[in-house]
Parts: structure tokens; C-alpha cells; sequence
């Protein structure tokens, strides 16, 4: 059965949501869920005051409303679905290691951050630091998947070790910051200082990019992994232009201010025969 959690007040304040998951829901009825507090400041609110609660915590977690107020809607799940019908806060996702998220509205910074596993789709824009690395930690998204069918704000992928972000739309400035591995692909371009400090990863930008100094020039070809990626990315809903399958990419390598063997990869708007 799913549970379902209708906002019915705005909260006075942002609301550390790190409950709302179907680990912690698990095998709970309504009244009990409604009953379950949740910082907002120095206060403690019943999810009662906030929501409409029905049905019971099982495997599907269903949300509805203006949620931008609630931060860490999903955090740390390692199973389940969660569904979320309106907009959402900080920290959507983060940390978390299965399952999935689907988000039909925006999200704000941190979505997915320091992710292990699981699926993340927002039908929406992403905030800053999509998939990245908290202050003082050094590695970010470490593994499953990320989709947003909007934009995504500044220094997405930073600190990206594992896994694979596809943005439809243009990221911010200082796309992978320090990657150390994973792949981050922008169909509508990256913006500006992408791949600074790159150790093994992989930017990839549909609209030419100026690469920063720490980069050089390496081939044009068809990257064979990078295909699959993007029939990936048509699997999870995105729509993906047969010419990026079939075209060629310009690879830059870099950034040689690190070991050098990140890449940046840009579509070359050239078909193959």
C-alpha cells in the first residue's frame, strides 16, 4: 500500500525532512506516521501539523504539495519509491543508496549529493552541487544515477567518483570541480570552468565549450561508452538525437593540473557515414 503525505500548512520555517523515506516508514500506519516530529529551527513539529497522512508506510512513499521548505526528502534510502508532486528543498536524495526518486518540479542544491546508488529523476531544475561532495569531504556522487530533465545550477558533479548525471538542459559554472571519476553529460552545454581539477572523468557537452587552460586537444571519434550512455538516458525517459549517437566528439584531455586523464568531450556536430 502506499503512503501518502499531502502538505496541507507551509511550514514557518525549513523543515529537516531526513524522515520521509520508505526505510524509515516501513510498516507504519497512518496515525503513527502523523505522529513522527521533525525539526524545523528550534522546534519540533508532528508530520500531523504539516500533512494529510493516509494509507501505510510500505515500499512507495507518495508526497504532494509546495515542498521547497522540506530538505532531505529521500536522504539515505536504501529502498523503495518515492514520489514527489511539486517542488522540493535541499538534499533531495543525498547519500542515498537504492532505490528510486522521481520529482515532478524543481529541486534546490545538493540533490543527489554523495549518492551510492539508486535512480534520481526530476522533472525539473536542480539546484547547485547536483551529485557533489559536502565542505570537507573530497568524493561526491559514488555511484547509481541521475536525471533532470531541466537545468542544473553550479558545480554539478563536483567531486564525482562514481556514476552517471545526464542534465537535459545547460549546467552552471564549474561543472565537475575536482571529478575523480563518473560521468556528467549536459545535452544543452556546460557552462563556464568545467573539469577544473579533473582527475578521471568525463564532461560531456551537446554546444562547444571553451576549455580551460589545464586541457589539450586529443582526437575526434565515436566514444563507444559514451553511446551507451546516452541509450541509457533514452531508457529513462530523455529525449536524445539520433546524431549524438552516430556524430563525432572532439576529446580534450585534462586537467594536467591533476594527473591529466579526465576528459572533455564535445560534439563535433559531424555525422559519420
Amino acid at each position: 500500500m502506499t503512503l501518502t503525505l499531502t502538505l496541507r500548512t507551509q511550514p514557518p520555517g525549513r523543515i529537516a525532512g531526513d524522515v520521509l523515506t520508505p526505510d524509515r516508514l516501513r510498516g507504519l500506519q497512518a496515525a503513527e506516521v502523523a505522529a513522527l516530529t521533525v525539526r524545523c529551527g528550534r522546534q519540533a513539529l508532528s508530520l500531523g501539523d504539516l500533512f494529510a497522512v493516509s494509507g501505510r508506510g510500505d515500499e512507495q512513499l507518495w508526497l504532494a504539495g509546495d515542498l521547497r521548505q522540506v530538505d532531505g526528502i529521500g536522504a539515505g534510502m536504501s529502498r523503495g519509491r518515492v514520489l514527489v508532486e511539486g517542488p522540493c528543498g535541499d538534499h533531495l536524495g543525498a547519500r542515498m543508496r537504492g532505490g528510486e526518486i522521481a520529482v515532478r518540479g524543481d529541486a534546490g542544491a545538493w540533490a543527489g549529493a554523495e549518492q551510492v546508488g539508486g535512480l534520481l529523476r526530476i522533472w525539473g531544475a536542480a539546484g547547485a552541487r547536483l551529485g557533489g561532495a559536502y565542505p570537507g569531504f573530497r568524493a561526491g556522487m559514488a555511484g547509481g544515477e541521475i536525471v533532470i530533465f531541466g537545468d542544473a545550477g553550479e558545480e554539478a558533479g563536483a567531486g564525482m567518483r562514481r556514476g552517471l548525471v545526464v542534465v537535459a538542459g545547460r549546467t552552471g559554472d564549474g561543472a565537475g570541480l575536482q571529478m575523480l571519476a563518473g560521468t556528467l553529460i549536459a545535452l544543452s552545454g556546460i557552462g563556464a570552468e568545467a573539469g577544473m581539477g579533473n582527475r578521471r572523468g568525463s564532461l560531456v557537452s551537446r554546444s562547444p565549450v571553451d576549455p580551460l587552460p589545464g586541457y589539450a586537444f586529443a582526437t575526434r571519434f565515436r566514444p563507444p561508452t559514451l553511446r551507451l550512455q546516452l541509450r541509457r538516458a533514452r531508457e529513462l525517459g530523455l529525449l536524445v538525437a539520433d546524431e549524438l549517437l552516430r556524430g563525432t566528439w572532439a576529446r580534450w584531455s585534462g586537467d594536467r593540473s591533476e594527473l591529466g586523464r579526465g576528459e572533455l568531450l564535445i560534439f563535433d556536430e559531424e555525422e559519420g557515414p
